[in-house]
């Protein structure tokens, strides 16, 4: 499922939602400053059908992910104008903002509320969302067979999983596993805290390059290892514990993921805590594949935890 953004809807979007806009055929809506934000509505001129491609079409730009809500000629039992839900994240948008985008989706849905929305489209190129993608997505639609609650549940899980791994599929990587790349000294250290010459590496995710890349690597005591944690934002931590256990020397691997609260004095962007959420399990795959045994995970607000 997709994980909450924490994102809400800007004051604009909030306004606009509260009034009747019986003309207006759509609305576009863009995330600005880590809130929902209405960019433009434009007016209906024909019926649904006529007035599609010369008002989504338009809206869609290149490199600029969006979200927008088509109005149809029917309505609902409420007698609320039914409402195409589109998403549109182009192939070249950011991986954070892809993630962002797909994350969010939900919220939108929950704001607008669900039982406006008759159907609901996901595009990366213009084409998937002009009218002609409409009515091929319709007659897709009509073509099932009829799913039960759990069945609908089920597949929307699986295409939203399914949309995040393609979402990612372009990065590259140079450790095995990992869907964002790493840096040179981070792959290099890793192997030294493998091989017992380091027994503490901090690793930090570069929101900007999108890639993971060394912060800190030091052999240190237990006692040193809360002053390591950042309090103005996240990091991943490894620390190789060494420990007697019935008179044998032994090491235990312990990964740690330090994340300020929503809480404290830090201000941490949502889109960083998605990309440091979202990258964890992968990292840790990657980390099991080259030899490194963890044998304890534990999520932390600040060092001392």
């Amino acid at each position: 499922m997709a994980c909450p953004t924490g994102i809400t809807a800007g004051q604009n979007l909030k306004i606009y939602l509260s009034r009747f806009h019986g003309n207006d055929r759509c609305i576009k809506i863009t995330i600005v400053d880590e809130e929902l934000t209405l960019q433009q509505n434009r007016l209906k001129v024909g019926d649904y059908e006529s007035d599609w491609d010369r008002n989504v079409l338009v809206c869609l730009e290149d490199g600029e992910p969006c979200y927008i809500l088509y109005r149809l000629d029917t309505k609902n039992d409420e007698e609320d104008y039914q409402y195409v839900y589109l998403c549109y994240v182009p192939n070249d948008t950011s991986v954070r903002n892809k993630m962002l985008y797909a994350a969010t989706r939900a919220t939108l849905r929950r704001i607008f509320g669900d039982n406006r929305i008759k159907l609901e489209m996901f595009g990366t190129v213009p084409e998937e969302l002009s009218y002609q993608g409409y009515k091929n997505c319709v007659l897709s639609q009509d073509a099932r067979a009829p799913m039960t609650e759990a069945e609908l549940e089920l597949e929307k899980v699986s295409k939203d999983e399914a949309q995040m791994r393609s979402q990612m599929q372009n990065n590259s990587a140079t450790l095995p596993g990992l869907n964002l790349p790493v840096t040179d000294d981070l792959a290099k250290n890793l192997d030294k805290f493998k091989s017992g010459f380091i027994n503490y590496l901090q690793v930090k995710l570069d929101t900007d390059k999108e890639e993971l890349k060394l912060w800190d690597c030091s052999n240190i005591k237990v006692t040193e290892l809360p002053g390591k944690v950042p309090d103005d934002e996240p990091r991943y931590h490894l620390y190789n514990f060494q420990h007697d256990y019935e008179g044998q020397n032994m090491w235990k691997c312990v990964f740690i993921y330090s994340c300020p609260g929503y809480n404290s004095n830090a201000q941490v962007p949502v889109k960083q805590r998605m990309m440091y959420s979202s990258t964890k399990a992968s990292f840790l795959g990657c980390l099991e594949q080259m030899g490194i045994e963890v044998t304890a995970k534990k999520e932390i607000t600040d060092g001392s935890e």
